[in-house]
């Protein structure tokens, strides 16, 4: 498998986290949370979690590891995080384009 970091991840990473916010709301549709409460609660959690995946660590048996997020065309490329990408810089725009958007 080869490893490889492309200009593409910016657009992959950006719409998997569309998707998960996309994801989030339906939930919060489905209990009965919806409208501008949702839509603060999706940008709060998007947010965090981006944060995380840009900055968190998580330590293990002494062991500091950082969360990333890698893509796979198929069995020959894993597409890893380009060092400039950030998730937390796209994290409200994507919550307003989920509720305001699409």
């Amino acid at each position: 498998m080869k490893f490889t970091v492309s200009e593409d991840y910016e657009d992959l990473g950006a719409e998997f986290q569309y998707q998960w916010i996309s994801l989030l709301k339906d939930s919060l549709k489905k209990h009965g949370v919806s409208g501008e409460a949702a839509k603060e609660i999706c940008g709060d959690f998007t947010f965090d979690l981006s944060m995380l995946l840009d900055q968190g660590d998580i330590t293990h048996d002494g062991t500091s590891y950082r969360p990333v997020i890698s893509f796979s065309s198929d069995e020959e490329i894993l597409l890893m995080q380009n060092p400039e990408f950030e998730y937390h810089e796209y994290a409200f725009g994507n919550v307003d384009e989920a509720f305001d958007g699409k």
